[in-house]
């Protein structure tokens, strides 16, 4: 599992495709639309944009004021967005309870369309094209072509335009150096050097990636060019045994997102459960990360309530996680949940803190 990858792979994809540009898009439509008009077919004139994310995902929830900017200027274009929730526990009703939540807090800021992927979505799209990172967008032309895949914050209204009349790529700038992909459009040098840094990332090939990391953000917007710097060391740094940087990383994110509760959860959750940080839990962050989001669920959702009583035993208040953990069960909206959260009040009643499970994404 890439819990800690797919939170950080920042303008990265895959560089050997199954599903690749220039084929035929699938015809799988995500399972529940939440918010727009779904996509039903896709029709000549006009563009369309896949972009898969979660709430949980800190790379994701900053790509939204991009993507809310594009919608804005390149919708009445004919350019449709819609913002595919993936990897959240498709069949959980309190995760789409979550999504729905996400999305009533982001308000106009999120004003493009959103709809949950589902199984068959997440199949027949991500693991179709070897994607195992998010956020990733997919383009699909009026003729129902694929054109383009990759990191949304990649997209500019130049590329979008383009496409759109069929231009298909944008005029290549200074210093890079273009190449032919399957459906003849170009990609640039830069591209190849995010694959190439993405591949080397993928198999904990370090030094590669180190090397590699120079000429990936040669191009890149100077803010963008941040934060791919900041994440892929932070990969590298806690491949190599450093939590430093990573610690960092959740902490900006922590304060970046104080208002959001799923957030403020899943970085508490990640940092009390990953293998990675077993040996040095960053306690004081996980605490504050879950009193936040407690605080702002105001005591009412019992995965928040759980997180916390894993601090608090953590901590050695292990009758206060026991009562926190009773009130996780009470408050449990799903069968599921509640027995699962019973076995942990079980364990916890013993004396024994249960392991819990990291965040997952898919091999």
């Amino acid at each position: 599992m890439k819990k800690i990858l797919s939170l950080l792979l920042v303008f990265i994809t895959s560089q050997v495709l199954a599903l690749d540009v220039g084929d035929k898009a699938p015809a799988t439509r995500p399972k529940t639309q939440i918010k727009g008009e779904a996509v039903k077919a896709f029709e000549k004139g006009k563009l369309y944009i896949f972009e898969c994310w979660a709430t949980w995902c800190p790379p994701c929830v900053s790509a939204i004021p991009h993507l809310n900017e594009l919608n804005e200027k390149m919708g009445p274009k004919g350019v449709v967005i819609t913002g595919v929730n993936v990897w959240e526990g498709e069949k959980n009703p309190e995760a789409a309870k979550k999504v729905k939540d996400f999305v009533k807090t982001q308000g106009d800021k999120m004003s493009y369309a959103i709809a949950i992927g589902g199984d068959k979505f997440l199949r027949d799209w991500l693991e179709a094209a070897k994607v195992n990172g998010i956020p990733h967008a997919f383009v699909i032309n009026g003729d129902g072509i694929i054109v383009w895949m990759g990191h949304p914050m990649q997209l500019n209204e130049k590329m979008l335009g383009d496409f759109l009349t069929g231009t298909k790529t944008t005029e290549p700038e200074k210093n890079k150096t273009e190449k032919k992909t399957k459906d003849g459009s170009v990609k640039d040098e830069t591209s190849s050097a995010l694959e190439k840094l993405g591949e080397a990332l993928d198999k904990k090939n370090w030094d590669l990636a180190e090397k590699i990391l120079p000429e990936a953000v040669l191009n890149l917007s100077p803010r963008d060019q941040a934060n791919l710097q900041e994440s892929v060391e932070s990969i590298i740094a806690l491949g190599r045994g450093d939590s430093s940087k990573i610690n960092a990383l959740y902490e900006k994110s922590a304060q970046e997102h104080s208002a959001n509760a799923e957030i403020q959860n899943e970085i508490a959750w990640d940092l009390l459960t990953n293998p990675r940080f077993s040996k040095n839990i960053n306690l004081a962050l996980a605490e504050k990360c879950a009193v936040q989001a407690v605080a702002l669920t105001k005591e009412e959702e019992a995965d928040k309530l759980d997180t916390l009583a894993r601090v608090r035993w953590l901590q050695g208040k292990k009758d206060e996680a026991i009562k926190l953990q009773e009130k996780a069960v009470s408050k449990a909206s799903y069968l599921t949940l509640k027995e699962e959260l019973k076995l942990t009040l079980d364990s916890l009643r013993k004396g024994v803190l249960p392991p819990g499970d990291p965040i997952a994404i898919p091999e």
